[in-house]
């Protein structure tokens, strides 16, 4: 199986590429820096799987770009793996065909559970998809789906060790997220991080 991950920092997708190397041994890795490469690598190749990053440089803006990507490799799953959280940029880039939409702000766990879920065939939805873009929603901290998982399970009071079990975790992953989760929405303990959740209606 071939999947091709473009960005144009050269940093970010080699740091990248090690880490999914070590996730995805059975899968082999293209490159790419801009949209240019883009093209060249699936006229010459048979990817399964494009990962591209939208702000590449490239002959059009992007959505004009995966327009002619989904046109010219219509059973292509193309996502987009991008800093840009504006849920406007996310809920246009969907209008355009794509497969998924990955923050890049995921962690590690949350990106190897989008491109596994992509490659069965399903479409990952980030949780920014589902806010209502207002002034202040730039601001606005957002949890990953394993992180909305994990508060849900806090909020029904179960312990690290319990949802660990529930969601097949480590204690200690489990605890890594909960301490993300309280940096995300600026808490210091579980009560503050349930309230300010449900305020921000991350969780029912």
């Amino acid at each position: 199986m071939k999947v091709l991950l473009a960005d144009d920092h050269a940093m970010f997708r080699e740091g990248l590429m090690l880490l999914m190397r070590n996730q995805f041994p059975h899968i082999e890795w293209y490159q790419a820096n801009s949209w240019y490469e883009v093209h060249r690598v699936l006229a010459r190749n048979t990817i399964a799987l494009a990962l591209v990053d939208l702000n590449m440089p490239g002959q059009m803006p992007w959505p004009d770009e995966i327009r002619q990507v989904s046109q010219q490799f219509p059973a292509l799953p193309l996502c987009i793996l991008s800093a840009t959280t504006a849920p406007e940029v996310i809920q246009s880039a969907f209008q355009l065909g794509i497969k998924g939409y990955i923050p890049k702000l995921v962690d590690t766990e949350e990106l190897q559970y989008a491109i596994a879920l992509i490659l069965s065939g399903k479409t990952y939805l980030p949780n920014q998809i589902w806010e209502t873009p207002t002034a202040n929603d730039y601001d606005k901290a957002v949890l990953t789906q394993r992180q909305c998982a994990i508060i849900r399970l806090l909020a029904q009071g179960h312990s690290n060790k319990q949802i660990a079990a529930m969601l097949e975790l480590t204690e200690g992953t489990v605890k890594r997220h909960v301490y993300n989760i309280f940096q995300i929405l600026a808490v210091s303990n579980r009560v503050e991080a349930i309230k300010h959740a449900r305020q921000r209606g991350l969780i029912a």
